[in-house]
């Protein structure tokens, strides 16, 4: 007789493993797959088994983070290591919404149980700190970051459409957005007071400092003034620099023009971590609400309560670092363009090498850095430098140094639309407002729509008769223009509700309800439209009996 040979069941034997360690874990299973999401050693794993039933592909889903300034690196890591490891396979994806690289390591296994699970887990942690020193000499060998890299650049581009999407979203929602404010020299309060939350005509009685520490009292009003906030929480400098606390609060009491009445602002800081790179801190602003006078109605913007968030950073690398970074890259962009070398320099480097002013090029370089690396509140004192310099010579410029012009400003209107500052970021985003870049006009729309400006409505209008007059056709219109249509479309019906303008705003998105690309934003405005009806009826028929509404 011949005995049948037992099929292997990868479920049950991985099952036994998770009992058997103790790991905590969740179960999500489909038609193809068993997904168990577990932890191990307080590392979180993913592990899927196919229908087949016959082997396990484990995934270590974040085993490592880093800046996307090194998206070069990684790529080549990763290919070096999958290149000489038979077992573990390295990737990377980016995340858009913390604009960072998070790195995978996977690995199959077709004989389960737990001892050989269990150590070859063990030998990811093994391979995970192997990778972590390898990319760390890597970035600190690493003195070319110029080369030209179209991933590179096309991550920046999509990061920047990314962006403007999530303004949209955020709109519809509700969201305050929050940006990186990074550097290495002191963040004043009072620069910060100006930029994001100013107080006009303020008299500056005096401010406490809440720590974990005790209190301190300072009234010195140039001393308050100059209050440095990247070093609230944070002592030591370059690589020795470490946080000391985790939460501080200041109270900044004031008075505000003829008023006498004294008043206070809240500034929360809390720690958000640290990295190789950088400490970070969430600094939040609160300004409190005024009180009702003939010179304050209810309608009026100071009877609300304003509030603003941000995340700044203290680098570890100080000004003589930064300059040669600087001053290498400027050459470097300079010596490919008198070599005719202009296949290798991409679009901001192109840009880099055509200014002659050492400070301009100086402010270029950092403000973009800082741009592209989502950290708004410091490319902003760089760009308005920059473009300050550019305005002195407006009428002389030839073409490209207009274009570039009209680029810093685009991106200093991004920035403080960023930071909800949306008349800054008008000021900016206007300059452009007929020059036909897409990316220009979203932006604007954007400012508009969430500053609740009426303008957005003639200036859209005008928007669509100008793409009418290009297009006799809507099925000739590129897939680039549908979307772009399609994203003014949805900012107009927003608008209409945040006007109160209902039937407008439903009229909008019914046309949406059958079209892919619109049907989810369709449904939400729809429903907001609904709900905002219902707390209307219930406001003008406070006496209507409860099962008549």
């Amino acid at each position: 007789m011949r005995i049948r040979k037992k099929q292997p069941s990868a479920t049950k034997d991985f099952e036994q493993f998770l009992k058997a360690y103790n790991c905590t874990y969740q179960v999500d299973k489909d038609e193809n797959a068993t997904t168990y999401k577990f932890e191990f050693q307080a590392a979180q794993f993913v592990a899927t088994i196919r229908s087949q039933n016959d082997c396990v592909e484990i995934t270590f889903p974040c085993m490592s983070v880093t800046s996307i300034d090194y998206i070069n690196l990684v790529r080549s890591k990763c290919n070096e290591r999958n290149n000489s490891n038979i077992l573990f396979k390295f990737s990377y994806s980016i995340d858009h919404e913390e604009n960072r690289l998070n790195v995978h390591m996977s690995f199959f296994n077709n004989s389960v149980n737990p001892e050989l699970i269990a150590h070859e887990l063990g030998a990811a942690f093994h391979f995970q700190r192997e990778w972590q020193r390898d990319l760390d000499n890597a970035i600190d060998a690493s003195n070319d970051t110029s080369n030209y890299d179209m991933e590179s650049d096309l991550y920046k581009f999509q990061r920047e459409m990314y962006l403007i999407r999530r303004m949209e979203m955020n709109h519809q929602l509700g969201h305050r957005t929050t940006q990186i404010a990074s550097g290495t020299g002191p963040l004043p309060l009072w620069q910060a007071l100006e930029t994001v939350a100013p107080l006009p005509a303020a008299h500056l009685l005096f401010m406490t400092v809440n720590t974990i520490d005790g209190q301190q009292q300072i009234k010195d009003e140039e001393e308050m003034r100059k209050f440095d906030l990247r070093r609230v929480l944070v002592e030591g400098t370059g690589k020795q620099a470490r946080l000391k606390r985790d939460y501080a609060l200041l109270d900044l009491h004031y008075t505000q023009g003829e008023d006498k009445q004294p008043l206070m602002t809240t500034i929360a800081l809390t720690a958000e971590g640290q990295d190789d790179q950088s400490i970070y801190t969430r600094v939040t602003i609160t300004h409190p609400a005024h009180n009702i006078s003939r010179r304050n109605a209810l309608s009026n913007e100071n009877r609300q309560p304003h509030s603003v968030t941000m995340l700044i950073a203290l680098d570890r690398s100080d000004d003589q670092q930064r300059q040669q970074e600087f001053e290498y890259m400027w050459s470097d962009a300079q010596l490919k363009a008198r070599n005719k070398e202009d296949d290798s320099l991409n679009h901001f480097q192109k840009m880099l090498c055509q200014v002659s002013k050492a400070d301009e090029a100086y402010n270029l370089y950092w403000g973009q850095h800082m741009f592209n690396n989502g950290r708004y509140y410091e490319a902003i004192l760089y760009l308005e430098n920059l473009f300050n310099s550019y305005r002195e010579d407006f009428f002389e410029m030839n073409a490209d140094r207009r274009h570039m012009f009209i680029e810093v400003a685009y991106k200093l209107g991004f920035c403080y639309n960023e930071l909800g500052l949306y008349k800054q970021a008008f000021y900016y985003l206007d300059l452009m407002a007929s020059d036909g870049n897409i990316r220009h006009t979203m932006e604007l729309v954007n400012a508009l729509a969430n500053s609740k400006d009426m303008r957005l409505f003639s200036y859209t209008e005008g928007v669509m008769e100008e793409v009418k007059r290009n297009f006799d056709n809507d099925n000739e219109l590129p897939e680039n223009i549908k979307d772009f249509i399609n994203f003014i479309r949805r900012r107009r019906g927003y608008a209409f509700i945040d006007f109160n303008e209902l039937d407008k705003a439903e009229k909008i998105f019914t046309a949406m309800l059958d079209e892919e690309d619109n049907a989810n934003y369709a449904i939400n405005g729809l429903a907001t439209i609904k709900k905002l009806r219902e707390q209307r009826d219930k406001g003008t028929s406070p006496q209507e009996p409860e099962a008549d509404k």
